[in-house]
């Protein structure tokens, strides 16, 4: 059964300080959500817009694959931002078209 879990991005040791979050070098992780989106897997995502950093909530088969999931974006592998991996209870159905989990 796929379970929705977040991610949360923190600008990592790469991340260009005093610049936005639109002049950090993210194209490769535009493409990579756009594919998770093709895929079906990434339901919704963005940046904060105090520039803190992005969060996202995606479905994985479990923990280990949303990891993977995550930690294969190019931002999270060239260390423009830090990850957290949060399994999600969808206790409010219908919010972006999710079912309750």
């Amino acid at each position: 059964m796929k379970l929705y879990y977040v991610f949360i991005y923190r600008p990592g040791p790469n991340w260009l300080p005093g610049k936005p979050i639109n002049e950090q070098p993210l194209t490769g992780h535009f493409e990579y959500m756009s594919r998770l989106q093709a895929q079906g897997k990434l339901m919704i995502g963005g940046g904060f817009v105090d520039n803190s950093g992005a969060m996202g909530v995606f479905l994985a088969e479990d923990i280990e694959q949303a990891r993977d999931i995550v930690f294969a974006d190019p931002v999270v592998r060239d260390k423009i931002v830090t990850a957290e991996v949060h399994p999600w209870l969808v206790t409010v159905p219908g919010c972006v078209g999710m079912e309750a989990s």
